[in-house]
Order: C-alpha cells, then structure tokens, then sequence
C-alpha cells in the first residue's frame, strides 16, 4: 500500500493514544482562518491517526500560543452583531437559528423532562443557553467559558444560575444536560475534558455538536480547531471517555455532527484502531485531497479577480471569508440569506441577499462541492451567474 503522508510524528493521538500520527502534506503552506472569522497566517500542522483515523492538530506550545492570541481578540458572530449564525433545517428547508433546529429535535426525541438543570459548555454569549430558556421553561441554567466577559449578557437569560469559568474541574453539581455546540473541537486535551465531565453529567445525557470533516473539508483550516471529526471518530472518542453514544446523526445541521450519549455504567474496553491499510487509504488520502482541493479553489477564483465582470463570494462565514483573504485584488461584495448580516458589511465589502446582486454578476459558491449546486437550485436566481467549485476527488 503506497503511503501518501507526510513525516510521522511522536506525538500521542488525542483519541486512541497511539503514537502513529502521519503528517498532511503541503497543509502548512495553507493560509488558515479563525474560528470568529478572521483571516490567520499559514503555518499550521495537521496530523492523521493511522491507528484509529482522528484528524487533529497538535497542542504543543507553538499552538497553544496561535490560540491564546486569538482568544484575546475572539468576537463571536461579530458579522451579525452577535446573533447566531442561520443554518437550513433538513425538515423544513427553511433558515433557522442552529440552536433553535437543535433545541427542537432534543425535545421531539422527549429525552428531556419538564424540570432539570443544564450547562453549555463553551457558552460564547449564550446564543444555546438561550434558545434552551425559550424551550425549556421549567428548567435552569448555567455556562462554562475561559473567563467572564460574557456574563452581562448571560445573566439576562431567564434562569440562568452561574458562569463557571477557569478548568472545567470548577464545574460541581449534577447536571441533567451538558451540551457542548461547537466546542469539544477547541479543547486541548478533548478526551481529558469530557473525562472531567463525567461526574457532572451523573444519570443525565451530554449533547455535542461539532463540524463533520467528511462533508465540510474548509473546516482544517480554521486555526483553533484542534480536532476534525468525523461521525466514527467524535463516536470512538466518547466511549474512550466513558460515555456511551445513543444518537449520532450528520441530518439535523447541514455539514455537522449532532451527537447524544450518557454515561457508560460498565465502562467496557473499547474497540481496537481500524486496520492501517484502510487508514493509509482512506482518512489520509482524504485530508491529503482536500488540501489539494483547498488550493485549487483559491487558483480558481484568483482568475475570476482579474476578469471585468463584478464578483461576490456567497456566505460570510468560514469558507468565504477564508477565500477571500487569500486574493490578491479582493472581491466587490458578499451574499448571504441571513437577516441579520445583510446591508452589513464584512472584510469592507457590501453584504447583498441574493436579490440585490448587481444584475450579471458572478457569484463563487464557497461551500463543499456536495453543497454548492444544492444552494444555488435553491435560489435560482437569474440575476447573477453561479460559479462552482472545483470537483473533490481522492486520488
């Protein structure tokens, strides 16, 4: 089997703990992005378990340095003045607020009784602990951050009790729910910290929602995402923590993970990694790939800049913002379908809904291959003209 990595690297996996992690090729030579959407200098390493197939970074002093910087400054959906970033609910076809689609299915699978206690961890400004207090109207609640700037806002929430902050072994009590909606993949020592979560979480259930790698490869570039999961591996590493998966789906939010597990009582010995050939082949190829993809997208919208015509970039998170700090001459404008970011403006530039594109306009669709074409169907706008991707293949 032709092994097609970079060097190995004595470091443990975050997940299995072997020490079998092979390096991305040319991924260091990637600009990268924040996780609040600032455009972050390349330089960034990324690693594949060839043991059990986890996609990380590693937390050396280097990175833990790159993620304090950004902390410092970090300014949570600043585009929207704060508000949470919209997403298509798979039901309805209709934009929602994330928490709000989560919230909901929570509710519908009735795991939840009508009296509890729950804690975000990761709170940000308290966007889930909010669409929690909407729903969930005999319950109280709490948050979990690295330090204290968001309380003001959190403590206009009905019932929330407390911000913890520091390590998460301040957290104390039992809580019957513990979500984590975009954080477990910040953390320096993941499995450690849902580890430090077991006594908390006691007869309850913890509830994680995380970027799926496998359907959205701009998610390796973001700067401090330690981990990139995948459904198999996210689920691999809450058993080794202690926890026993009852609900894995990738259908609540386009391109992410919704996982739901309580605790493993019997605490049974987890499987072994998966056979190296299909390591090699598989997991490795793909980030291998979308590095390659990653590249060809910004040659392909690099010529577009020099073309005459008006250019956008639909969206104006990740993906777009990512691109668009990697021209050379800028774009015109962005797209989005979010209320709240539209007549804004992101990185100096106009943010149009779709209706308000300048007539003949191009349109670069910054969005995985598999979504690009679903999105514009969905708009079919004639007022602009559409620009794809390039196709992702694993060689």
């Amino acid at each position: 089997m032709r092994n097609n990595g970079g060097p190995s690297c004595s470091h443990a996996c975050q997940i299995c703990e072997a020490r079998d992690l092979r390096e991305v090729k040319n991924f260091s030579l990637l600009p990268r992005i924040t996780s609040d959407c600032h455009s972050f200098g390349a330089g960034g390493r990324l690693f594949v378990c060839q043991t059990c197939e986890g996609i990380q970074k590693i937390p050396n002093a280097h990175w833990l340095k790159e993620i304090e910087d950004i902390y410092s400054n970090y300014e949570t959906y600043y585009q929207s003045g704060g508000d949470e970033q919209i997403v298509f609910d798979h039901a309805t076809g209709k934009p929602r607020r994330r928490s709000d689609v989560i919230l909901e299915r929570l509710v519908a699978d009735k795991r939840l009784g009508e009296r509890g206690r729950a804690i975000d961890v990761g709170c940000g400004n308290g966007a889930t602990l909010s669409a929690m207090s909407r729903v969930l109207t005999g319950w109280s609640f709490s948050g979990y951050e690295l330090g204290g700037r968001s309380l003001p806002r959190l403590l206009r929430i009905p019932r929330f009790e407390k911000l913890y902050t520091g390590t998460l072994g301040a957290v104390d009590g039992r809580f019957d729910l513990v979500t984590m909606i975009h954080s477990l993949e910040h953390f320096p020592s993941p499995r450690k910290s849902l580890e430090n979560l077991l006594p908390i979480v006691g007869n309850g259930e913890i509830f994680i929602e995380a970027p799926n790698i496998e359907e959205n490869p701009f998610d390796i570039l973001i700067a401090d995402h330690l981990m990139h999961f995948s459904p198999e591996t996210l689920s691999n590493l809450l058993r080794r923590a202690g926890f026993m998966p009852t609900v894995v789906a990738t259908d609540w939010i386009p391109k992410e993970i919704s996982l739901l597990a309580n605790r493993n009582k019997k605490r049974t010995n987890c499987p072994e990694g998966l056979p190296k050939t299909r390591i090699i082949s598989g997991a490795l190829a793909r980030m291998n790939a979308s590095v390659d993809w990653l590249q060809s997208t910004v040659d392909r919208i690099s010529e577009l800049v020099h073309e005459e015509r008006s250019l956008g970039i639909f969206g104006t998170s990740i993906a777009a913002t990512w691109l668009a700090g990697t021209l050379p001459g800028g774009i015109d404008f962005f797209v989005d379908e979010d209320p709240s970011r539209i007549g804004n403006e992101h990185m100096g530039r106009p943010i149009f809904s779709p209706s308000q594109v300048p007539l003949g306009a191009r349109v670069y669709f910054a969005l995985a291959p598999s979504l690009a074409g679903t999105v514009a169907t969905r708009l079919r706008s004639t007022r602009f003209e559409p620009v794809f991707p390039p196709p992702l293949a694993v060689s």
